[in-house]
């Protein structure tokens, strides 16, 4: 059965959205302000201001709406055969990744992420990454044993045969 995010996960991403778009919006007003300087005419200052508050609004609704629809279209699953992650906003993906076919797996977590005891699950194989995000240490620490587990299984079933 699929598993959900921590419910933590959605003020992380708030977070998260909040810092990235008070960067956005500072290189749009220099932007806006050195372009208002050297532009005159009403068209040039409408078009200035409607650059603004289109990311405004963009970065309003990464902070606000979205966080929401991440987290309830965020699912995960592992089993003995696969590891299964499905998530986005507007297109969603689905990764399966083959236990037998991981490589390497980490566990990682940013300041923020450490803050409210949150963490990745990065999997890596021959043909790139898949990551569980804004899990719990925990679920984290419990899903990278079992895949280990699970490695070290079918390792040793190859080995007898």
């Amino acid at each position: 059965m699929y598993k959900s995010l921590d419910k933590k996960s959605i003020k992380v991403m708030r977070i998260n959205a909040l810092i990235s778009g008070l960067i956005v919006l500072t290189i749009v007003a220099v932007a806006a302000f050195v372009c208002w300087q050297n532009f005159e005419g009403i068209t040039a200052h409408i078009i200035i201001i409607t650059i603004v508050v289109i990311t405004l609004i963009a970065c309003l609704l990464d902070i606000i709406l979205f966080p929401n629809i991440r987290y309830k279209r965020y699912k995960y699953l592992v089993t003995d055969e696969k590891i299964e992650v499905k998530k986005g906003l507007f297109l969603i993906t689905r990764s399966i990744i083959l236990v037998e076919r991981v490589q390497k797996i980490e566990i990682s977590s940013g300041p923020i992420d450490r803050k409210y005891n949150l963490a990745n699950v990065n999997i890596f194989t021959a043909a790139g990454l898949v990551d569980i995000k804004f899990l719990d240490n925990k679920e984290a620490e419990e899903i990278t044993k079992q895949i280990n587990e699970l490695l070290k299984a079918k390792l040793e079933i190859k080995n007898e045969n």
